[in-house]
């Protein structure tokens, strides 16, 4: 386990996560298939280096292939896979475990 604070930035995943929140984030080498309304950090092929804050909506386990997942933004203004589509499991680079708030 690798316990690591990330600062949310960005509007995506408000009301719930607000730009300036500090999360507490297991990033595991390994990570397992987290259910439908997990929250979890996501870096896609198309962009390394860059991470997300995400929802997972949905888990589709195929045979013989990755299982992949349907992840949503908070804010519906935010960019998903309502406009990536379904992302490999791969995809998933972390678990939010709680969030420390800022000073409103």
């Amino acid at each position: 386990m690798s316990l690591k604070l990330v600062k949310v930035e960005g509007a995506s995943m408000e009301p719930t996560y607000r730009e300036g929140d500090w999360l507490l984030v297991n990033f595991n080498s390994k990570p397992t298939l987290p259910k439908a309304g997990s929250v979890v950090v996501i870096e896609r092929e198309e962009q390394p280096g860059i991470f997300y804050i995400k929802r997972i909506s949905e888990v589709r386990a195929s045979t013989g292939l990755e299982a992949t997942i349907f992840v949503l933004s908070e804010n519906p203004a935010g960019t998903d896979s309502r406009t990536w589509g379904w992302l490999p499991k791969s995809s998933i680079v972390g678990r939010v475990l709680m969030r420390i708030r800022k000073k409103r």
